[in-house]
């Protein structure tokens, strides 16, 4: 299922996540988790996480502070992204990006600027001028997130902990417009 073009993809924002769709978000997670991405989880999720995870982006996208962002090739789950709104009034400018996947059988199509530039597009909707993500150091999601422009305004040498090891981990930001052009500006728009 190697298409070149990201066109074939559709992408849409849930108001709410059905069984279906917390099913496919699930096998997202667990196949980026599989394949070595980091997603703050060792392993694939166990059925208590599943819950947890689903119960909480149920609540969030009810809220309206959370966004899911879930993207398909030819009906198949392939990407998402979740944009959690901040519910500061003095920092409703900035919002975080997390769960960023693009599911290990589609990856080269090109659908990271396209999931970026309708996070982009969302964001203004929302008047959102800032995002900020954090992520563990030295990761394919930290030279991602680095590769699309984001900059690391901290470090937390304690982030994470797996198997006995401590990691450091980036707190990343980068302004909507700046991540707008970047994308609009990519050979896949």
């Amino acid at each position: 299922m190697h298409s070149t073009n990201a066109s074939v993809a559709s992408h849409d924002w849930p108001d709410q996540i059905d069984d279906r769709v917390a099913a496919e978000l699930i096998g997202l997670i667990n196949s980026t988790v599989s394949d070595g991405g980091t997603l703050g989880y060792e392993q694939v999720l166990t059925p208590h996480q599943e819950v947890q995870f689903i119960a909480g982006l149920r609540v969030g996208i009810a809220s309206g502070r959370t966004h899911l962002l879930l993207g398909r090739v030819d009906g198949r789950p392939a990407f998402m992204a979740l944009l959690h709104l901040n519910g500061m009034a003095n920092c409703r400018h900035r919002a975080e990006l997390a769960k960023g996947v693009v599911h290990p059988d589609f990856r080269g199509l090109h659908l990271v600027p396209l999931a970026f530039r309708e996070i982009a597009r969302l964001a203004e909707r929302l008047d959102v001028e800032q995002l900020v993500l954090d992520v563990r150091e030295n990761t394919r999601a930290h030279r991602l997130w680095q590769f699309f422009g984001f900059e690391t305004y901290g470090v937390l040498e304690d982030y994470a902990r797996v198997g006995g090891e401590v990691h450091r981990g980036h707190f990343m930001a980068q302004a909507v417009r700046s991540l707008r052009r970047r994308v609009d500006a990519s050979p896949a728009h």
